[in-house]
């Protein structure tokens, strides 16, 4: 039997017209009564990525996600809402506000929940610190917002499971896995051991070009999706963004690890004819040098890695940028200085810049070589 990934057009955020969508979403895949059971502890892992305006399409409209609590509670499911955006946990409650998170918690009958506290899980012979509330909620959905990404092609499904490690312990995992290769891995075995119980893509407007921060460009792409199969899911999605099978690594690791479905032939859409037709999109571009092999590829990854470029005008000097950076590699100043030699290349500090500053930028060595 094929995996079912489900897609209805959604043209606005007005909370009525989402709740029909999400409804007429979900019917394919057996309605929300196929996931919770009354009494159920439910967790929704909206992407919260960085406080940013909700027009430029960074973090999961509230819209969706109150519409989502309310049919849980209707169900008989008790609802909490968290995530961990970029940054240290003290920041979580600026995002939550920029993003409306109080509001469609309020509305919905559910409760925020800060990831301040770990569970630890061992994976592969490496550890990782899961939020205490994913550990012990009986059902995960998984709330993406649909984006472009400077470093990882695209962030999706997959990728939003990153927000379940709270705070600065994201930091030992971009330190580990230096290169989109590794750093693939570790999302996959982030999905590995989370498992949501499913997943729901806010499609309605979403990024092209340079994101997920703020120097992405919004893109309406009009739809909701929804699927039991994170994987299947992000297939379907880049494929019709305009990638080819196998580009997006992450998505292609974990088809590969049995994970979920990863080739389109073996994905039944359901939706109406059009739903998928996205316009041609700025997509960043995808290099003969993410498919070699890391042990292949580490002596010249310093080299040839990513490393970010400031625009002065932009740039407001408020040094989130610096509080993040997990190699130590910038220093305070409008623009911030960097240390091209600690650098390590994850260009999380694009994704937090609230002015879309910072942009990323090869090496002359890596332009030679057409990357």
């Amino acid at each position: 039997m094929n995996t079912i990934v489900s897609i209805v057009p959604c043209s606005d955020y007005e909370l009525d017209i989402v709740s029909q969508a999400l409804k007429a979403c979900l019917a394919p895949l057996g309605g929300i009564e196929r996931f919770v059971r009354p009494g159920m502890r439910v967790l929704l892992k909206p992407n919260l990525l960085a406080a940013a305006e909700r027009e430029q399409a960074v973090t999961t409209h509230p819209a969706l996600v109150q519409a989502v609590a309310e049919l849980v509670r209707a169900a008989g499911g008790s609802v909490l809402i968290g995530d961990s955006p970029s940054g240290p946990v003290k920041d979580n409650l600026h995002v939550w506000c920029k993003s409306g998170m109080p509001a469609a918690a309020e509305q919905s009958g559910a409760s925020l929940v800060p990831f301040d506290g770990v569970a630890w899980k061992r994976h592969s012979d490496v550890d990782y610190l899961v939020a205490r509330q994913v550990s012990e909620a009986d059902l995960v959905i998984n709330l993406h917002k649909i984006k472009t990404h400077s470093m990882t092609l695209y962030t999706g499904a997959i990728k939003n499971l990153l927000g379940v490690v709270p705070g600065t312990h994201k930091t030992a995992i971009h330190i580990r896995s230096i290169g989109v290769q590794d750093f693939s891995r570790e999302l996959v075995n982030l999905l590995e051991i989370v498992r949501p119980g499913l997943t729901i893509m806010d499609g309605v407007w979403g990024q092209e070009g340079a994101g997920p921060g703020a120097g992405g460009t919004p893109h309406h792409y009009g739809c909701l999706a929804a699927s039991v199969d994170a994987v299947a899911l992000d297939a379907v999605i880049t494929r019709a963004m305009g990638y080819q099978p196998g580009a997006v690594l992450h998505v292609a690791q974990a088809g590969e690890r049995g994970l979920g479905i990863s080739d389109p032939a073996r994905i039944q859409m359901i939706g109406p004819a059009g739903v998928l037709e996205f316009g041609k999109l700025a997509l960043p571009v995808s290099h003969w040098y993410m498919r070699v092999p890391s042990w292949v590829s580490a002596p010249i990854q310093g080299q040839i890695k990513l490393t970010p470029r400031f625009d002065p005008a932009l740039c407001n000097g408020c040094a989130k940028c610096v509080q993040l950076c997990a190699g130590k590699a910038l220093a305070t100043g409008k623009p911030p200085r960097l240390n091209k030699k600690l650098c390590i290349g994850c260009m999380c500090c694009a994704e937090v810049c609230p002015q879309g500053a910072i942009e990323p930028a090869r090496s002359r060595l890596g332009q030679m070589i057409g990357l």
